[in-house]
């Protein structure tokens, strides 16, 4: 049906509210102002609107960054991470960290990644191997959740 949320959006949102680390009641205060009580409610409108509503606040906290923008300059190299997947990375570590400033996150983040270093390796996010990551961030966001 034309218009409804796409599940790219519902994606964005929730990688949105992990960052802003909003809880359950906050982010449905921030529905109920688009009069709905899921984002799978929204017209796919809505869900641009409250998309920018949403990245705003997390870039002004220090929390986002666009991602389109992020990692850009490493497209199309061999051998490491992808853009998407560095920002996918970043944006499941905004939602388990504790730190409270995105540099703190940066540097937790780092410490966490030296955990997956190659023998020899370079210290570097881009360098390691993801799949290992998403499974350890999965399982700390399952144990987050518990």
């Amino acid at each position: 049906m034309p218009g409804e949320i796409t599940p790219a959006q519902i994606k964005r949102i929730h990688a949105l509210k992990g960052a802003l680390k909003l809880t359950d009641l906050q982010y449905r205060a921030a529905l109920e102002f688009h009069h709905v009580f899921s984002s799978k409610q929204l017209t796919e409108a809505q869900a641009d609107l409250f998309i920018i509503e949403l990245e705003r606040e997390a870039v002004a906290g220090g929390r986002w960054e666009r991602p389109w923008r992020k990692y850009q300059n490493l497209a199309g190299r061999r051998g490491m991470a992808t853009p998407r997947q560095l920002r996918m990375i970043e944006a499941m570590w905004a939602g388990v960290s504790r730190a409270g400033s995105a540099a703190e996150r940066e540097a937790a983040l780092n410490v966490f990644l030296r955990r997956f270093e190659i023998a020899g390796g370079m210290a570097d996010i881009r360098f390691y191997d993801v799949r290992r990551i998403v499974a350890a961030l999965r399982a700390m966001q399952t144990e987050a959740a518990k």
